[in-house]
């Protein structure tokens, strides 16, 4: 388990460097300090490396949200909530390039394995938001297409601040 997350960290690292594109098994080996052989017997290929990252870090992003979320019902303070939501994306993201993040949100609607992650954490999240509201006594007409708006107004915001160049957001 310690040689597989270490792969996982240091793929992690290359991909932020070189891209996930630019970014070979041998790199990730390099960065390992590992032999190439040794990664395949842990990985099927660098897209199965890369499935492994977003896990890891999806999985701790949506812990990290859903904790975050949950302070909602206990102080009742939407927008303390929001904005400590999105700092929260936008502290998963530090350290990401641009490079990075634009490979990963352009495989994420070409690469179904990609997209299929992205939706458990969308749905993951999506669920906490409304089960947060709802504890707390709110009720919306359309929840669930309200709690979508919600989630994607956030995530937009999140990406704009974090890697947009765009006047019309304060940076």
């Amino acid at each position: 388990i310690a040689k597989k997350n270490g792969i996982i960290d240091a793929a992690q690292r290359v991909f932020n460097r070189n891209g996930y594109f630019g970014t070979t098994i041998a790199e990730i080996a390099k960065e390992a300090n590992l032999s190439v052989g040794s990664v395949y017997s842990y990985f099927e290929d660098k897209k199965d490396i890369l499935l492994a990252c977003l896990s890891k870090f999806g999985d701790a992003l949506t812990e990290e949200i859903c904790a975050e979320i949950n302070t909602f019902s206990g102080d009742g303070d939407l927008i303390s909530t929001a904005k400590r939501s999105v700092e929260a994306l936008m502290k998963s993201e530090q350290g990401q390039t641009k490079l990075y993040h634009d490979e990963i949100e352009s495989l994420r609607y070409r690469d179904k394995d990609v997209y299929n992650h992205f939706e458990k954490v969308r749905k993951s999240l999506m669920t906490a938001i409304t089960n947060a509201i709802s504890a707390h006594g709110y009720y919306f007409p359309h929840q669930r297409e309200q709690t979508y708006l919600l989630f994607h107004l956030a995530d937009a915001t999140e990406d704009e601040l974090t890697f947009g160049d765009s006047s019309e957001v304060d940076h």
